[in-house]
């Protein structure tokens, strides 16, 4: 669900994306949304303070602690390496895998310089891949909250987790708002730059008089 660079796309599970838009009958491509992932990234990093402060309201909202404090030291900073480069994004594309599962779509990994993806060679309707798209940032974030709500011990580190994957969700929040754009009845291939958006081909109707 991330754009990709398709030349340096490493599959280790399943099939690599599609970098192009089989034929499909009935149908006809209406539009290819790419993500600039350079200047998704830098967007992802500046909403870290907006999704700490969210997050950090959340589990005070819902009775956890109100003091969450961070201390750093060499175990904490190899904790939150581990947390940020393998914890969120194994979570994050599992949970994408298992969304894509529920809709009836088998779901493929693959990782690259800086980021792993979850992908998928069938098409999707409007609000299967929505779904598919947004499972990650809605289930992890409850989930962290919910923990860290439930264990002050943990609050910190959950705190933590669910401000990186939101960061890191920037691309599957522009691509849903991007899919939100397009008709209901159309179809979406995932490809290794973004997605494809297919609308039905309408045959027109003439009427002798």
């Amino acid at each position: 669900m991330l754009s990709l660079d398709p030349a340096r796309i490493k599959p280790w599970i399943g099939e690599p994306p599609r970098t192009s838009v089989p034929e499909t009958p009935g149908y006809a491509q209406i539009a290819h949304e790419k993500l600039n992932m350079a200047t998704g990234s830098i967007a992802g990093f500046v909403l870290i303070p907006v999704w700490w402060f969210i997050f950090a309201a959340a589990i005070t909202l819902f009775g956890g602690t109100d003091s969450i404090t961070i201390s750093v030291d060499l175990p904490r900073l190899l904790l939150g390496a581990f947390v940020a480069l393998v914890a969120v994004p194994v979570s994050h594309e599992v949970v994408h895998g298992l969304a894509a599962l529920v809709v009836g779509v088998r779901p493929s990994y693959g990782i690259g310089p800086g980021f792993a993806y979850t992908t998928f060679p069938d098409p999707l309707r409007k609000f299967p891949y929505l779904f598919v798209g947004l499972a990650p940032l809605v289930v992890l974030s409850i989930l962290s909250v919910l923990i860290a709500v439930n264990s002050e011990r943990l609050a910190s580190l959950m705190l933590f987790f669910a401000v990186v994957n939101a960061a890191g969700a920037i691309g599957d929040l522009w691509m849903s708002w991007r899919i939100l754009r397009h008709p209901r009845d159309a179809i979406f291939y995932d490809l290794a730059d973004g997605f494809a958006v297919l609308t039905p081909t309408r045959t027109p109707v003439t009427c002798d008089l």
